[in-house]
């Protein structure tokens, strides 16, 4: 396997779990105003919303929190909690970027919907009249995969083998193309028609999968003619003046960039697991590596040729930004990224059999005093992200989490049933 041509990431190291303890719960920074201030209010102080948070983390072994919460096009509260970086004892922050996880997809559908708007493409249009290669589940060669099957997990592409062995300090080596071509094209280097594939029918089930987003992406590079994340950058960062957000690491401040910890308690490994096995930490010149020792443990700064499906770098302040733009229609400050009746779409349940009311990328959390809740989670080694929005309330809720398992949903539901009193 081809190694990464960036590997400027951070150096794994174990963490005292006491250490780590006593000093977390007892900080709470705040960081400085930039880009949009004015709609960003001085936080008011919420000692049950500490309380709760700093409960989470001891709960959790979580070592930072960043949080906030949006009102009426404003951010009418925010905090941060423990540290981005144990090791130098740097406090988190709502300015310090990470990894978003499967938030990220909300960035690649917002990007795919810009030309649905423009009548490029149809939403059940099948998507191999918009590659050089037809793509088929090999054990269903006659049945479409289409644009809405990818974007409600329903083609039947499976995240396989390969997928899990991509994880890769600094950037990936493997162009978005080139990944998508060999994981999907019969001969391809990643192609695998067992590992890569469901034995149902696209359109049969509901299962989760993250090699669609990365095809999705793929689609906007052929549609667009442009490179995807010039193409986020120039249609939706900009306009949003999310200046330190990019999908690649060599283009953000790497001495910002929060840590992801894995924390291992008497052996057991809190991390995702693929294939059975916990992908535990990512390490330079290993990738993903099961650490030993109790206690946190850093992973580097990692990315993956998929990184559409959730790998993402912003900051809490930054996608804030991103969500008000969502609550107002589309529009932020004037700059306008989706039409209004294209996130109504989106937010449109989908005749899906799921464990989830599923919509267009984004789907429904629980109900908050009645009302309809949509937004996304993330998960990655190190990470657990979550934002949540009440659209027709003007709320929205987001936590980024720097260590695995913290369930950050829990948060955002808390802050939302705070709404109220803010």
């Amino acid at each position: 396997m081809e190694e990464p041509t960036d590997g400027r990431g951070m150096h794994p190291r174990e963490i005292d779990r006491r250490t780590f303890v006593s000093a977390a719960v007892g900080l709470a920074g705040s960081a400085h105003l930039s880009g949009f201030a004015s709609a960003w209010d001085p936080s008011p102080a919420s000692p049950e919303i500490d309380a709760f948070i700093r409960d989470r983390m001891d709960t959790y072994d979580i070592a930072g929190v960043a949080a906030c919460l949006v009102k009426n096009d404003r951010v009418v509260w925010s905090n941060t909690y423990g540290f981005a970086n144990l090791e130098r004892e740097l406090p988190m922050s709502l300015d310090w970027v990470q990894n978003i996880c499967s938030i990220s997809k909300t960035f690649t559908t917002t990007a795919l919907m810009q030309l649905w708007e423009q009548g490029r493409f149809q939403l059940d249009d099948d998507v191999s009249d918009y590659m050089s290669f037809p793509v088929r589940n090999p054990n269903h060669p006659d049945v479409p995969i289409t644009f809405r099957l990818l974007l409600t997990h329903r083609s039947s592409i499976r995240d396989g083998e390969w997928y899990g062995r991509m994880y890769r300090c600094g950037d990936p080596a493997v162009t978005l193309g080139d990944w998508i071509e060999g994981y999907l094209q019969p001969g391809g280097r990643f192609h695998d028609e067992q590992e890569n594939f469901q034995e149902w029918a696209p359109n049969d089930r509901w299962e989760y999968n993250n090699v669609a987003f990365g095809l999705l992406a793929y689609l906007v590079e052929q549609m667009s003619g442009e490179n995807f994340a010039d193409y986020c950058r120039t249609r939706i960062f900009e306009p949003l003046r999310m200046n330190d957000t990019s999908w690649y690491l060599a283009d953000v401040d790497l001495s910002r960039h929060v840590v992801p910890y894995t924390f291992v308690d008497g052996g057991e490994v809190r991390s995702p697991t693929w294939g059975g096995r916990p992908l535990g930490v990512i390490l330079e010149g290993s990738g993903s590596t099961v650490p030993e020792g109790d206690g946190h443990h850093a992973s580097c700064a990692y990315n993956h040729p998929n990184f559409p499906d959730g790998f993402l770098r912003t900051s809490v302040r930054q996608l804030s930004w991103f969500a008000r733009a969502y609550l107002n229609g589309g529009e932020l400050d004037g700059r306008r990224i989706l039409e209004e009746s294209t996130i109504r779409e989106m937010l449109q349940p989908q005749s899906v059999e799921a464990s989830r009311t599923q919509g267009l990328t984004w789907y429904a959390g629980a109900p908050v005093r009645g009302r309809e809740v949509w937004g996304h989670g993330g998960s990655d080694p190190g990470i657990n992200t979550d934002i949540r929005m009440v659209p027709d309330q003007g709320i929205s809720a987001i936590a980024f989490i720097n260590t695995w398992g913290g369930n950050p949903s829990q948060i955002t539901q808390r802050l939302l049933e705070e709404a109220p009193n803010f």
